[in-house]
């Protein structure tokens, strides 16, 4: 979207420069790309007027122009063919810069010395028109600078639209923005029409035949208008907006649709073939040729604007050859219409144009709005083709759409934003940007048509933080609420991993569900996938049936660009086929995943991750939401290493597996570092989240520890250990933890030996040597059958 600073500035009457301009609109979300400024071009170009033109021995494409500039009369060879005498013309003198990196010299053309150039528009930065000079207004005056004379002294503002923001395709739509910010009215052009007795319903009828795909459709009948250039303040609005201008007819509906938002057609109604609209689907193999000459086979899909019997607009995107406004043109059909966006992108696929129109309805024109518009248009025409306007719109609108209605809650909005803004400040920004509000405690919001991003409270809150300023909202160190407030359980049970898992120092991976088949195999060969029937890749034609593939191929993304320290997390869904009876179904998981080393604080060197940093978060998750005992069972699982490789029991139930992946498996994904990864299911545990806490009392009696070091072959378990030692000590066991692991010359090879701490203690008393002398003989006694465990002297 591109338009000029001047013309917005005539929108609102602010004297804020176009920097400022464009600055605080980028603060608000109505992002100022760049500012280039329309008379770069033209310093040193002056208004020359050709008084003689000779010819040039041995020449027969250039001629000697004598000009005159005000200071001087000077004598410039000139090659375009529509210079002629008494034509006021750009002028650049020695020293001018022009666009195209033409620097003017002194240059002796077939022996005849030149000191300046007669430039065309394209030299000038005003377009891309080079064919001939370009030829100034009459009453230019001769020397005078050419961009002051044409008002030029101005620059183009090129905006990046965002998608939802269909009504900042316009220079009222911006002006908004602009409007609010200063607390100011925007300055819409009034409208001047002069209707003649004779009604418009009298040459044109309307009917619409999808109502859904055209909501829509109004008409107007302009006649006795005369076909010719547009004056240069209309030329010079379109041309600063990117738009080339046509003729006048043809240039008021483009400058209608810069200024509005809202597109418009002009049809010759003499060639349009009936006095008929219809608005209906194109019939499957109906022909069609377009405003660019192209011949088109339609299908359903395509929306037409016909005379009842053939097409004459692909409707919102192109107009059709036959009925386009021509030199002899003299009665005009002027269409206004809202049509349904998803229709229009249909349409604008199946024909393969983008067009200026189709740009804007895809984006959501307002419905409420044609009538402004073409009326507009037509009080335009009526000033600048000499039209005759007839009385009246043929509007054909078989539903209204009404404007939407939302309620505000101003603490709620204080609460998400972390702010303090008045309800009265709040009402005054949406009032200025031309909502209707009414109401105190609870405000209520009446969204204007031209908003159709506005759906919902937060949007409302958007609105308010954009125009209030971005930089009002505190940091989330003071904020006072959540920026969000997810209803659903399962998304508020996402929330609060995210925040545990970032707080932890994890980044979270933000994916699509799309996956590579064979990738998918590796990990799971026998995993039924859903395929892709048009896959947007190779490399993306399945739907994926884990999240460990995802973060293998994050990781092999960050590692290629050596970003090898990861701790990543994922909550997405996980797809399966149908099997049988079976429907296709979907399964929520969270992933984690990590290489590299531990991050280097003041008090710790980097070392690298290992699988008691991951199972760590496990645990941490598992406590704060009091999912119960956390248990890692030794798995077979094919694509981890044998001797780290465990499913994830919680409260006794299978929820995930653990592990280290393999170096040949990690190789497929071009990983050559250690990759530790697990896997949740989330579903099962997010009904155990939330439990009530079981407390204890604080012990009264005295704890009395023993060790015991013992000698077991290596395939016993630690694991193994510490249940049968629980077990054996019975209800004074209070707790048994491994403290050491060794191995080496002092133990017999195929072994190694563990020491274990056991923590006795009884609620009901002290214990005796004896109670205790008993509980540790039987866990001995236990260790020795069930391991053959040899005990060690310390």
């Amino acid at each position: 979207m591109q338009i000029s600073y001047k013309w917005l500035n005539e929108l609102t009457g602010l004297d804020w420069s176009a920097q400022e301009m464009g600055d605080r609109l980028t603060l608000c979300g109505t992002a100022c790309e760049y500012i280039e400024p329309t008379d770069a071009y033209m310093d040193k170009v002056v208004v020359g007027e050709v008084k003689d033109l000779k010819p040039i021995e041995g020449a027969s494409k250039i001629q000697l122009a004598t000009v005159d500039i005000g200071s001087e009369t000077m004598d410039l060879v000139c090659g375009a063919p529509n210079v002629a005498v008494g034509q006021k013309v750009p002028v650049a003198l020695i020293g001018a810069r022009l666009a195209g990196d033409i620097v003017i010299k002194k240059a002796k053309i077939r022996g005849v010395e030149s000191r300046g150039m007669i430039c065309s528009e394209r030299e000038l930065g005003i377009s891309d028109e080079h064919a001939g000079i370009m030829v100034l207004p009459q009453a230019a005056e001769n020397g005078a600078s050419v961009a002051q004379q044409l008002d030029m002294v101005d620059a183009k503002m090129i905006f990046e639209i965002t998608p939802n923001r269909g009504d900042s395709m316009s220079a009222i739509g911006i002006a908004r923005d602009l409007a609010a910010l200063a607390s100011i009215k925007v300055r819409t052009p009034e409208i001047e029409l002069d209707e003649k007795a004779e009604k418009a319903a009298d040459y044109v009828s309307v009917a619409i035949d999808d109502p859904d795909a055209c909501p829509r459709y109004a008409a107007r009948v302009i006649r006795h208008v005369n076909i010719g250039p547009s004056p240069w303040w209309l030329k010079k609005k379109l041309l600063t907006a990117g738009v080339r201008p046509i003729s006048n007819v043809v240039d008021i509906t483009n400058l209608v649709m810069l200024e509005t938002g809202h597109p418009l057609h002009a049809f010759d109604l003499d060639r349009f073939g009936s006095s008929e609209v219809v608005v209906r689907r194109a019939t499957a193999g109906e022909l069609f040729t377009t405003l660019d000459g192209n011949k088109h086979e339609l299908t359903p899909q395509v929306l037409l604007i016909t005379n009842g019997k053939t097409g004459v607009a692909a409707g919102g995107v192109m107009g059709g050859l036959d009925s386009e406004v021509e030199d002899d043109t003299t009665n005009i059909l002027l269409e206004a219409a809202y049509f349904n966006p998803a229709v229009i992108r249909r349409s604008r696929k199946e024909l393969g144009v983008v067009s200026e129109s189709s740009s804007r309805f895809e984006k959501g024109a307002d419905p409420n709005g044609v009538e402004y518009a073409i009326n507009r248009a037509a009080s335009l025409m009526q000033q600048l083709c000499g039209g005759e306007v007839l009385a009246g719109i043929v509007d054909c609108y078989p539903k209204k759409i009404e404007p939407a209605k939302i309620s505000l809650r101003p603490a709620r909005c204080n609460a998400v934003l972390g702010t303090n803004i008045a309800a009265e400040r709040m009402k005054q920004i949406l009032a200025d940007l031309q909502f209707d509000v009414t109401g105190g405690d609870s405000i209520e919001v009446t969204v204007p048509t031209f908003r159709l991003d506005i759906s919902a409270e937060i949007d409302l809150i958007e609105e308010i933080v954009r125009i209030e300023g971005y930089e009002s909202v505190p940091d989330a160190i003071a904020n006072l609420g959540p920026l969000s407030t997810p209803l659903d359980p399962l998304e508020r049970f996402k929330t609060e991993v995210r925040r545990i898992l970032t707080g932890s120092g994890y980044d979270e991976i933000i994916s699509h569900g799309l996956a590579h088949s064979q990738l998918a195999s590796v990990l799971y060969p026998e995993t039924p996938q859903v395929k892709i029937i048009n896959p947007v890749s190779e490399e993306l034609d399945i739907m994926r049936t884990s999240l460990i593939q995802t973060a293998l191929t994050v990781i092999s993304h960050n590692v290629a660009h050596r970003n090898l320290d990861l701790r990543l997390f994922e909550i997405g869904l996980v797809y399966f086929p149908a099997s049988g009876t079976d429907e296709r179904r979907e399964e929520n998981r969270l992933t984690l995943a990590m290489t590299g080393n531990t991050p280097h604080t003041w008090r710790d060197r980097p070392r690298p991750h290992d699988f008691y940093d991951i199972s760590g978060a496990i645990n941490r998750l598992a406590e704060h939401f009091k999912w119960g005992k956390v248990e890692y069972r030794p798995a077979d699982v094919r694509f981890f290493d044998s001797g780290i490789s465990f499913d994830i029991y919680i409260a006794g139930q299978a929820a995930g597996r653990i592990g280290r992946v393999t170096q040949k498996v990690a190789r497929r994904f071009d990983i050559k570092e250690t990759v530790l990864v697990a896997e949740l299911s989330l579903e099962p545990l997010i009904s155990r989240s939330d439990g009530l806490s079981a407390y204890q009392p604080l012990p009264i009696y005295p704890a009395a520890p023993r060790d015991l070091a013992i000698v077991v072959d290596e395939s016993v378990r630690a694991g193994e250990i510490i249940n049968a030692v629980k077990e054996a000590g019975g209800t004074i066991a209070e707790s048994v933890d491994l403290f050491d692991l060794y191995t080496g010359k002092q133990i017999e090879k195929g072994k190694k030996s563990l020491a274990v701490s056991i923590s006795y203690r009884s609620q009901a008393g002290n214990l005796e040597s004896a109670q205790i002398a008993e509980a540790q003989a039987n866990v001995v006694s236990v260790l020795k059958q069930q391991f053959n465990a040899e005990i060690r002297d310390k």
